[in-house]
């Protein structure tokens, strides 16, 4: 009974952890984002190099959150305006999320993924 519990404990605390480590971001529907793209809006796409030649939002800075080099491509960036971010599913653009806030911007808006925003509407190019 004790293993068990104490299973079912460091199963919750890593849940808890990975919650947080990927919650960054204010979150907002599809539809909004789109709009808010369609006004200009800055938009940062974190997912591989892979998927982005696969097909990215229009006009949007890329900048994988999971290799190197992330600081210096959101550099690019203006941290006084609000920047939406996506990745493939919200679970990357979370954690993008939480290292811009980390680095003073603004406003982050976690976006979501990226066949959402499509669907929505969002302009998307190759």
């Amino acid at each position: 009974m004790t293993r068990t519990l104490l299973t079912l404990a460091v199963v919750v605390v890593l849940l808890l952890a990975f919650r947080w480590w990927t919650s960054g971001g204010e979150r907002q529907p599809p539809a909004t984002v789109a709009a808010a793209i369609a006004d200009g809006a800055q938009v940062l796409d974190v997912r591989t190099d892979r998927e982005w030649a696969g097909g990215h939002v229009a006009g949007a800075v890329h900048a994988d959150v999971t290799g190197g080099g992330f600081e210096q491509a959101v550099a690019a960036l203006d941290p006084e305006r609000p920047v939406y971010v996506y990745c493939a599913s919200g679970t990357r653009s979370g954690r993008a999320a939480g290292k811009l806030e980390g680095l003073g911007f603004a406003e982050v808006i976690n976006a979501g993924g990226f066949g959402r925003l499509a669907a929505a509407g969002v302009e998307t190019e190759r």
